[in-house]
């Protein structure tokens, strides 16, 4: 198949959620901002998070550089989002190549996925995207790639960087926002099971 799938990695394939929500709070009275909800943040972007907990914008590198070094010292404990080992190897002996696009650390994903057995399953990870940096990683990927690319992902940030690149996008709910808010900005392309991923992913 002359087409790739690219998969997030936060909140798609690891359970990096949580902890990062940990982390996050746990900064806030140090930095001066608010803390955030978990069930509330479902429903909003990366960026309006940011809005919400008032985060100042030249803070944000300093605690995404604080965020990726706890969650490498958490590595050992982050969990495997039980759906996505199910849609990776459905998808692998479907034929189709897959790789990995995200924010996250190289050495975090690796680590991650020697652990859980996943590496053998992939062929592309581009890793170290800035936060609001996907747009240009999808424009410059797609570039490299030269193939068709698909992309999972759990957060509407993922929809408006593939939107922007002309790049069909199947969103999944076991992540950062809901399935009703992914819906309404994704219509119709939201799988609430590997199964139904499978199904979408393959029909573009």
């Amino acid at each position: 198949m002359d087409s790739i799938i690219l998969f997030d990695f936060d909140g798609t394939i690891a359970d990096t959620i949580s902890a990062g929500l940990e982390i996050i709070n746990s900064h806030a009275e140090k930095y001066g901002y608010k803390k955030l909800d978990g069930d509330i943040n479902t429903h909003f972007s990366a960026l309006q998070l940011v809005k919400l907990a008032e985060i100042k914008l030249w803070k944000l590198p300093y605690l995404i550089y604080q965020l990726k070094k706890k969650l490498s010292e958490k590595s050992d404990e982050l969990k495997l989002l039980p759906e996505a080992p199910v849609l990776i190897k459905k998808l692998y002996e479907a034929g189709y190549e897959l790789g990995i696009l995200t924010s996250n650390s190289y050495k975090i994903v690796k680590a991650f996925l020697k652990k859980y057995e996943l590496d053998s399953y992939f062929t592309f990870l581009k890793t170290d995207v800035s936060l609001f940096g996907k747009k240009k990683a999808l424009a410059k990927s797609k570039k490299v790639l030269n193939k068709k690319i698909l992309y999972i992902g759990d957060e509407l940030r993922d929809i408006e960087a593939c939107r922007k690149n002309n790049i069909p996008i199947v969103s999944i709910p076991w992540g950062l926002n809901s399935f009703e808010v992914l819906e309404e900005h994704n219509p119709g392309l939201v799988a609430k099971t590997a199964g139904e991923a499978f199904e979408k992913l393959t029909r573009i």
